[in-house]
């Protein structure tokens, strides 16, 4: 038999810098990150390995993560004296002051653990040969057990799950007690247009129409349904509009009372009842923003948390070309590794993405209306949106769209589902957006 006597590879430093970056402030967040590359089972050092155990356990039941929750769960598993006490745990945190190195340390605990992993397996094979196994038999464990630690996934389980699920799901339509699951509109002729009438899990459907031509708006109004009237958690990352603005835009637009009202004194008492009653609605309703990040990582990283934190069953993105990239890449690249991003982003955590985009001056002024090479900076949007909606003024004049109905003065926009990857494309429609209020029909 082989002597037991290689030495393990592994990074103490690197294990303790991912353990300290998650104990800093925001380490719930941190730990969103590196919880995306290793887990205990990674850590070598006994003390690291049961410190971020504990860390996994917390974020599973969504509670904080710092020196105080962390402690507190290893002192209820008794499992204090096994790392040293307290003291132990604070000499682990005073070994990294930023929480941007774990990333870096996280990829190196995952190597090491993988190194670990190929040395047993090739031990295990060297024994089982020399204790008389033959060739191919070793071969067929040794190859599984490498697939297994280099991450390498068994699709057959998934295709099985996917497979069941949409029995089930076909089943269930065929009788009639099916339950859609999409992310509907709320915009009856829109949904009709879409798979499943709305926009389903993991897809990213991208809004795309020139400035003022009311994207913002139409997504608030989804946020609006979702989240006021079906009390859906929805997250908004807005890098155009502050907290204040989009509160402002989603109250006329859930009143139905034009807010200039208020500003020309002429708000009767029932515009003011409809106001405050839709704020009251509003500010109880499970809505989300953010507004700045420095880049689509950290876009991620936010996500995640309101994801763990909130149980967020949509995102909406406004928009992408204000999302910052490396300056190293031009603006092409920048834009389509922001949008491969965001595509992953929502297949990892199931949700409906709504990603805002702008098209480019010559499609803004086209009589003939956009089409999909119109979006701005495209890179690989349309390789990475499920749904692309174009909507635009013709003529490229939003004056051209006035309409009145002899009640209401609207705009009717035209708009083309450009892309469509679960049904038909370059299906055309047309809005009625009452833009004095911010509702759109």
């Amino acid at each position: 038999m082989l002597e037991n006597n290689i030495e393990q590879p592994f990074a103490q430093d690197a294990e303790e810098v991912v353990v300290s970056s998650c104990l800093l402030t925001d380490g719930a967040d941190t730990f969103d990150i590196v919880s995306q590359i290793v887990t205990s089972e990674d850590f070598y050092d006994p003390k690291c390995k049961i410190i971020y155990k504990c860390m996994e356990e917390l974020a599973k039941d969504n509670k904080g993560i710092d020196e105080i929750t962390v402690w507190d769960k290893i002192r209820r598993k008794n499992l204090g004296d096994d790392i040293g006490g307290i003291n132990a745990l604070y000499e682990i945190q005073g070994k990294v002051q930023t929480g941007l190195m774990s990333l870096n340390a996280s990829k190196i605990v995952k190597e090491r653990s993988q190194a670990r992993a190929l040395l047993l397996a090739s031990r295990a094979s060297i024994e089982s040969l020399l204790g008389g196994s033959t060739a191919d038999s070793v071969a067929i464990v040794l190859d599984k057990s490498l697939r297994e630690i280099t991450d390498a996934k068994n699709d057959k389980d998934d295709i099985k799950k996917a497979s069941d699920s949409l029995k089930d799901k076909l089943e269930a339509q065929a009788d009639g007690t099916y339950e859609f699951t999409a992310l509907q509109t709320g915009i009856d002729h829109l949904d009709a247009k879409l798979d499943e009438g709305g926009i389903g899990k993991g897809e990213v459907f991208v809004i795309s129409a020139p400035t003022s031509c009311g994207k913002s708006q139409l997504a608030l109004n989804i946020v609006l349904r979702a989240a006021v009237q079906d009390n859906k958690p929805i997250g908004i990352f807005s890098f155009e509009m502050p907290t204040e603005q989009l509160t402002k835009r989603m109250a006329q637009t859930a009143s139905a009372v034009n807010l200039r009202r208020f500003r020309d004194q002429v708000a009767s008492e029932e515009d003011k009842q409809k106001v405050y009653s839709s704020l009251e609605k509003i500010q109880q309703a499970p809505i989300y923003t953010e507004h700045y990040v420095r880049n689509v990582d950290e876009l991620r990283s936010k996500a995640r948390s309101m994801k763990r934190k909130y149980g967020i069953e949509a995102l909406v993105i406004d928009y992408l070309q204000l999302i910052p990239y490396d300056t190293k890449m031009s603006k092409n690249d920048g834009v389509s590794f922001i949008s491969h991003a965001i595509k992953q982003l929502a297949i990892e955590l199931n949700i409906p993405i709504i990603l805002l985009a702008q098209v480019n001056r010559e499609g803004a002024k086209r009589d003939s209306g956009l089409s999909i090479h119109d979006l701005r900076d495209s890179g690989d949007i349309e390789n990475d949106a499920d749904v692309i909606l174009l909507m635009w003024a013709r003529g490229g004049d939003i004056n051209n769209c006035k309409v009145y109905d002899g009640q209401t003065t609207y705009l009717e926009l035209d708009y083309k589902i450009a892309k469509n990857r679960e049904g038909e494309r370059d299906l055309m429609g047309k809005f009625k957006f009452i833009n004095n209020i911010g509702r759109f029909r």
